[in-house]
């Protein structure tokens, strides 16, 4: 599976940003959203360890960018 490229994830975070019930969707569950709006799949491996890292990262920096805290998952 390739990741998505930069441009990919700036273009599912303008979505997210965009929606309020998407921002919401997401604070709550990051891959579902982030795969439903990238239309892309995240194995299922990774689904709870990055569910927990974007949620720690919210939960620390509020309503923060969506896109500061994606972007250090494709650095």
């Amino acid at each position: 599976m390739a990741l998505p490229s930069k441009e990919q994830i700036a273009e599912i975070v303008k979505k997210i940003q965009a929606d309020p019930a998407l921002l919401k969707e997401f604070q709550e569950e990051p891959v579902k959203t982030i795969e439903k709006v990238g239309e892309f799949n995240i194995p299922d491996f990774l689904d709870a360890k990055v569910n927990q890292i974007i949620k720690e990262q919210i939960a620390a920096n509020g309503d923060k960018n969506p896109m500061d805290i994606i972007s250090k998952f494709i650095k």
